[in-house]
């Protein structure tokens, strides 16, 4: 990933937007690559790698939040709306007419609220491990939903995240090792705990436990693990660079903002903001490659196949396809992940 093709521009909102940008070959058309959580715009930099020589334009924002872009504290901030505004700002100043949009994890709350809000700048949508988000009616608690839907607790990691002072947990430990360890190796302990969980090795003989399901989907497990500064080997299909690039710019900009993501969503304020979406523009009309990770404890592909059967209006608009990869397949199964971008995008 070519660093020096990162791009700045301010939208409407007034937020500082970066964002990766090479302009497309005649005849292609431009992929928007919507990151989520914990991870800037450089976790597609082997998407990046394999398409952008291929012709098509690639347009990835650093979304608000993240590495070069604003982080705003107030949740507030992060609504749908506003989010796909800021898009749709980039991709004015860009000139693109149309793109076609693909998310991973909260990337696709950007491209659902772009489908919702903004359809005529989209050619078609893929998600990747999270299925379309579709409004939330007010009211609606999706941690119980999907509890009830799947019979364990899949969201009790978020309402750790939304504590107050929870990003000051993740970034500092504030445990015994403080009377022997320098700040600075507090702070890296912390991270590389957190980042243990989220980037988790695969259960094995020597590593017995379902790290996501046994921790992150366990109420107080998460949080726990934090504490305990519990750090595991990296997993095979993240270099050292690679975790020393996210290590780098979360902690430069603090978790706040990237927690955030989760505070609109758990607060109701998302699902105020969901209540200007109308009946009809909640419907999906555009093309929609749907890519689950079979390992994938919290984002279930089956969820997926019930939400799209209910939203995509036309069925023959659907491509589904499957990967035998935990949360982060776009990085350790890149190449099926890769193929089946490129055939779909193709036959758009």
């Amino acid at each position: 990933m070519e660093f020096t093709r990162f791009k700045q521009t301010k939208t409407q909102r007034g937020f500082t937007y970066a964002y990766y940008f090479k302009p497309a070959s005649p005849g292609k058309p431009t992929l928007l690559l919507a990151h989520g959580f914990p991870t800037p715009a450089y976790i597609w930099h082997k998407q990046i790698a394999f398409l952008e020589p291929l012709g098509f334009g690639i347009l990835a924002p650093d979304l608000l939040g993240y590495a070069g872009t604003d982080k705003p504290t107030d949740p507030k901030a992060y609504v749908g709306s506003g989010l796909a505004q800021d898009i749709v700002d980039i991709l004015d100043k860009e000139g693109i007419e149309k793109v076609v949009a693909i998310g991973h994890d909260w990337g696709v709350q950007v491209v659902s609220r772009l489908l919702n809000y903004h359809s005529d700048r989209i050619i078609g949508a893929a998600v990747l491990a999270v299925c379309y988000l579709p409004p939330i009616p007010v009211g609606t608690d999706m941690t119980l939903v999907l509890k009830e839907k799947l019979g364990y607790d899949v969201y009790a990691y978020q309402r750790f995240f939304v504590e107050p002072g929870a990003h000051l947990l993740i970034e500092k430990n504030v445990g015994l090792q403080s009377k022997v360890l320098s700040k600075r190796m507090l702070i890296v302990l912390q991270f590389d705990a957190f980042f243990s969980m989220f980037f988790p090795l695969p259960k094995s003989d020597s590593q017995p436990e379902n790290i996501v399901r046994d921790h992150m989907c366990v109420e107080g497990k998460a949080k726990a693990w934090v504490e305990e500064n519990r750090v595991t080997e990296l997993v095979s299909y993240i270099t050292p660079q690679d975790k020393q690039y996210f290590k780098e710019t979360l902690l430069a900009g603090g978790m706040q903002g990237p927690l955030a993501w989760y505070k609109v969503f758990l607060s109701g304020d998302g699902s105020a903001d969901d209540a200007k979406i109308s009946k009809e523009a909640a419907l999906i009309t555009k093309p929609l490659l749907f890519i689950g990770f079979n390992n994938d404890p919290i984002c279930r592909p089956e969820v997926g196949y019930e939400t799209h059967a209910a939203y995509v209006q036309s069925q023959s608009n659907i491509t589904n396809k499957v990967v035998d990869g935990d949360h982060w397949a776009l990085l350790s199964h890149s190449d099926e992940v890769n193929k089946a971008l490129l055939e779909w995008i193709e036959g758009l």
